[in-house]
């Protein structure tokens, strides 16, 4: 018996050690694996900070949304949901839903038009669910006792029908002459109005917006029916659902309309559908609540009239309304119609059909940068505001005001006109005139002209002061002495960016904003804090510890509704250290000056937010291996709880680990990168290695790789299947951003090889866009590298240099005047260097196989630069591949695409570095063929 016992034993505990070591086995990543790791979106935290709401989100599959309380104690999934919303209790959470991912993509194309978001709505106590169909969106009301779920307009066989008997109709007819502008996008839909509490449901018709109240009960809504006879905005008061009807009026239109702060007021504007939209003139009205009619303001000026594209904002105190208006501008249309036979040899009507654009030397933008910009110069809207008290309007900008923004500032505001500059944007970059403007007056004053960076100036809270950087150094306004001062001229402690290696002049760190009572304005050096008056005297308030440490301290701003820093507040401060690259929470005490650690780790850490009524923080933390998921903890970060886990299967992969190493360029400038070796590593054995980088990666050391498939090697895909992954950092210098690159890179892959870790004949370079062009450039200058990969590389800066970047419409050539291109003059001036650092000239030299990849619809770089380096390398009969994917743009959008890519660039390195059988479209290449049109 005892033998028995004891032999079944053995055998228990052999098979007990066979499960363990089974369970314990971890694989390589694949391709597939990747598209199912979920990255969290759209989280939303309660005001009381109990509970959050987010979705998860896969790289290909279906999404779901989740609720959980930051306690732990509760947590509900929805499957197929996201774009999640929160009651501001966080009693209730509302998300869209969709069918899933193999629905779509095995449904027909009249299927695919049928398909519509659905709606849940979860009560976060308890799970009970109330679903909807056919919806466009979902939102809960100021007291979070009510929401509304606004459906999307039927598309009925019969609408479609009369449509295209309308279309019909119209184009048949000679009178171009139409009654009315309003048309079907224009009319309102079904929504749902719930009580929360009880689930009583009541149907609003023809609903086109609705929004409620930030505070209390009460939700604005405008209608609009077919015929237009039926258009009106009205108020309604959830709470004894009485309501009041503002204006109705025939083919109406309510564009805009908001609520202030307190939830007591609604601002609207008013036109008609009887004009075009883009001359569409409107009126503005306020309505009280409690009143029985809103209020009709004066805004007559003469040549302006407030124009449809319009937004209505309120300042956080209520007394103030911004809105915009734009100048009228008289019709030239002409009847330019061929109508008799003398019309047919008329030269006006005949070239009024012309399709031309003429592009003048003096045009303020060239012509691809104004089509880029027209549709926001027709939008745009100079801003004016409504003072409550009194119900007087002011004019805040004019035609030499570019950009004005709304303020929560009680007295002025800072404004920008960059129409001095315009042409300069060419060749020489973004500059604009600072204005401040008092609110109760209109009046501008100049501040300072040809500012790179104007938009970062911050205003004091009297609005008497501003802070603005200039010429490497902090500089006050002072309005009402309209005298400047120079806060930091008398520091030996430089405050313009000490890491720009760019051919123009260095920005500087920022300012963080003002203390209350214009006590003072924080600014930032490269590591410091620093607190300074308005006379110019200067305080540490980090007492220099940052730059002792090599820690960057930056001030994280908790309250997004906080406009200005109390005197004796408690900051709470992100802190990265740049020696170790981790990351860590600090609080700086503005009443007693006392910096203290919070939490710091050799992780990274982002504040994510502060819960608006509650101590609750949120953050992620993260490294190489571990997800940034979110945890919850208090102002102190005393006992931080995870709460989401978001990709427990990571623990069935091999992964790599990873460590800093340093070296030192071939001129001598000290340089970081991060070293990930592979999974399973053994001291003594050689590695392939894949090299990456752009500019800085070293901070990446405690980064958690996005788990993606796209244009970039995804690094766990890597390190899992046996390759070291190198993120180096480069250092340039101008006129010489080629040969900078390639000195930087080959001593730090030398370091990998003296260090064991590298197998000096297998290594790999691969780089897109900016290290896309230094990878080419690279292998025109060295063979170290056995392989490498260029995605949308610059090959000729000759030719780059007078492209247009179709993204933006810019020239490209002031990247390579001023900007990442590093030249640092004009292809006149400095035409050597442009031939020096281009690879198409020195493509003789190249030995390394390289594989191009280009979109061609690139709208970034041109793809013909692929087509220079491709067609010079085959005509030397070099050994170069190039990946055209058609209709992608600089980075692939189409997922087939990016997991092509992906594959290819795997089976590229696999072949050269690991010496695996190359596939036909390497050995072979792939013959022209055209897809058929679906």
């Amino acid at each position: 018996m005892q033998k028995f016992i004891k032999s079944f034993l053995i055998f228990s505990l052999f098979w007990s050690v066979q499960f363990v070591v089974l369970a314990q086995e971890k694989r390589p990543l694949t391709v597939t694996d990747i598209m199912k790791f979920r990255e969290i979106k759209d989280l939303k935290l309660s005001e009381d900070g109990q509970v959050i709401a987010y979705a998860e989100v896969p790289d290909r599959g279906d999404s779901s949304g989740h609720i959980k309380s930051t306690n732990g104690q509760r947590s509900f999934d929805v499957p197929l949901a996201s774009k999640p919303v929160l009651s501001k209790d966080g009693q209730w959470a509302g998300f869209l839903t969709t069918v899933s991912l193999l629905e779509k993509e095995t449904a027909t194309k009249e299927q695919k038009k049928k398909f519509k978001n659905g709606a849940v709505i979860i009560n976060t106590l308890s799970g009970e669910t109330m679903t909807f169909t056919n919806v466009k969106s979902i939102s809960f009301s100021g007291d979070s006792q009510y929401a509304l779920v606004h459906h999307n307009q039927e598309d009925t066989k019969k609408d479609k029908k009369k449509e295209s008997e309308a279309k019909e109709e119209k184009s048949s007819s000679a009178d171009d002459n139409e009654k009315h502008f309003l048309k079907k996008e224009h009319l309102g839909s079904m929504a749902t109005l719930i009580a929360l509490k009880g689930n009583t449901r009541t149907t609003l018709n023809n609903i086109q917006q609705a929004k409620f109240a930030k505070e209390g009960s009460y939700i604005a809504y405008t209608t609009v029916n077919k015929e237009g006879t039926e258009n009106q905005i009205t108020v309604l008061d959830t709470n004894n659902n009485a309501s009041v009807v503002l204006d109705k009026n025939e083919l109406a239109s309510y564009p805009h309309f908001s609520w202030n702060e307190s939830g007591d007021t609604l601002a609207f504007i008013k036109g008609s559908y009887t004009q075009k939209q883009t001359v569409r003139e409107h009126e503005l009205h306020t309505f009280k609540t409690g009143k029985t009619a809103p209020q009709l303001i004066k805004t007559t000026q003469n040549g302006w009239f407030i124009s449809h594209n319009n937004k209505l904002s309120w300042s956080r105190d209520d007394q103030r309304l911004f809105f915009g208006k734009k100048p009228i501008k008289t019709s030239d249309d002409k009847n330019n119609k061929i109508e008799t036979e003398e019309d047919l040899f008329n030269i006006a009507k005949m070239t009024s059909g012309k399709e031309l654009q003429v592009w003048h030397g003096d045009d303020p933008r060239i012509k691809p940068h104004a089509a880029k910009q027209y549709k926001d110069d027709q939008k745009h809207t100079w801003l004016n505001v409504l003072h409550i008290k009194g119900n007087k309007v002011v004019s805040l900008a004019d035609s030499d005001i570019t950009r004005a923004e709304p303020t929560h500032h009680t007295k002025a505001l800072l404004a920008t006109n960059d129409l001095p500059y315009r042409k300069q944007i060419t060749w020489d970059g973004f500059y604009s005139d600072l204005y401040h403007i008092d609110l109760k007056t209109g009046q501008k004053k100049l501040i300072h002209e040809r500012l790179t960076n104007a938009n970062s100036a911050k205003l004091s809270p009297s609005g008497r002061y501003v802070t603005y950087y200039f010429d490497e150094a902090v500089w006050t306004y002072d309005s009402k002495k309209e005298t400047t001062i120079n806060l930091t001229q008398s520091l030996e402690t430089p405050f313009a960016n000490e890491l720009h290696d760019y051919p123009s002049d260095a920005p500087g760190y920022g300012v963080a904003g003002w203390l209350e009572n214009d006590a003072g304005v924080l600014v930032y050096d490269r590591y410091d804090i620093w607190l300074f008056s308005n006379t110019g005297k200067a305080s540490n308030l980090t007492k220099g510890d940052g730059r002792k440490r090599e820690a960057i301290y930056r001030i994280i701003q908790t309250d997004p509704e906080q406009d200005f820093f109390g005197a004796k507040q408690e900051l709470l401060l992100s802190a990265y250290y740049d020696k170790k690259k981790n990351f860590g929470f600090y609080q700086l005490s503005l009443n007693t000056g006392e910096l203290s650690k919070l939490l710091e780790a050799d992780k990274k850490y982002q504040f994510v937010r502060k819960a608006k009524n509650n101590d609750t923080i949120l953050y992620t933390q993260e490294d190489m291996h571990e997800f940034p998921d979110v945890w919850a903890t208090n102002s102190l970060f005393e006992s931080p709880q995870k709460v989401t886990n978001t990709n427990p299967q990571i623990d069935e992969f091999l992964w790599g680990s990873s460590e800093l190493v340093k070296w030192r360029s071939t001129g001598g400038k000290p340089l970081q990168g991060v070293l990930i070796k592979p999974a399973n590593y053994e001291e003594g054995k050689r590695y392939p290695v894949l090299v990456y980088y752009y500019r800085y990666f070293s901070q990446r050391l405690h980064e958690f790789n996005p788990m993606k498939v796209n244009h970039r090697p995804n690094f766990p895909f890597y390190h899992s299947n046996g390759y070291a992954v190198f993120l180096p950092d480069i250092k340039f210098d101008v006129g010489l951003p080629g040969p900078s690159a390639t000195q930087a890179l080959v001593p730090g892959v030398q370091k990998l090889i003296d260090m064991g870790v590298a197998d000096p004949d297998a290594i790999g370079l691969h780089g897109h866009s900016w290290s896309g062009y230094q990878s080419a450039f690279a292998i025109t200058q060295t063979d170290v590298f056995k392989a490498a990969v260029a995605g949308a590389p610059v090959a000729n800066m000759t030719s780059a240099y007078s492209g247009i970047r179709l993204g933006s419409g810019l020239s490209r050539a002031f990247q390579y005047e001023k900007g990442q291109s590093r030249i640092g003059g004009s292809l006149i001036d400095d035409l050597n260097l442009y031939i020096e650092n281009s690879p198409v000239f020195f493509a003789d030299r190249i030995n390394t196989p390289l594989l191009i990849q280009f979109g061609d619809i690139d709208d970034a770089v041109p793809w013909q630069q692929g087509i220079e380096l491709y067609t010079i390398m085959r005509r030397l009969d070099k050994p170069v591949i190039m990946l055209q994917y058609e209709g992608e743009p600089h980075h692939l959008k189409k997922y087939p695409n990016k997991v092509d890519y992906t594959i290819k660039m795997k089976q590229f390195f696999d072949h050269h570095l690991k010496g695996q059988a190359a596939p036909k479209w390497m050995t072979d290449g792939v013959p022209y063929t055209e897809k058929e049109k679906k």
